[in-house]
């Protein structure tokens, strides 16, 4: 498939929609351009399969945070073993 773009006056590009469609591209996607052997290459940047979950399982202002949940459980745990051995 050879498709013709035109460079605007800021050097931008305009991906076509199918392309963009068939690729999975979407605003703020990232690319990686490539040159060599007279040929420019777009390719897109592989994306982290946890990032699409970052900020999604933030607690709620009323809970704990997980890591100050494990913190006091794992303090807790050492007095445990310390008394025991006493």
């Amino acid at each position: 498939m050879m498709l013709r773009i035109t460079i605007s006056e800021k050097g931008q590009i305009v991906i076509p929609a199918e392309l963009r469609k068939r690729y999975g591209l979407k605003k703020g996607d990232r690319l990686v351009i490539e040159d060599g052997n007279g040929c420019i290459v777009l390719r897109p940047l592989s994306k982290h399969p946890f990032a699409g979950l970052m900020g999604k399982y933030k607690s709620f202002p009323h809970e704990e945070k997980l890591t100050t949940a494990l913190l006091k459980e794992r303090a807790a745990e050492k007095d445990r073993e310390l008394n025991e051995k006493r």
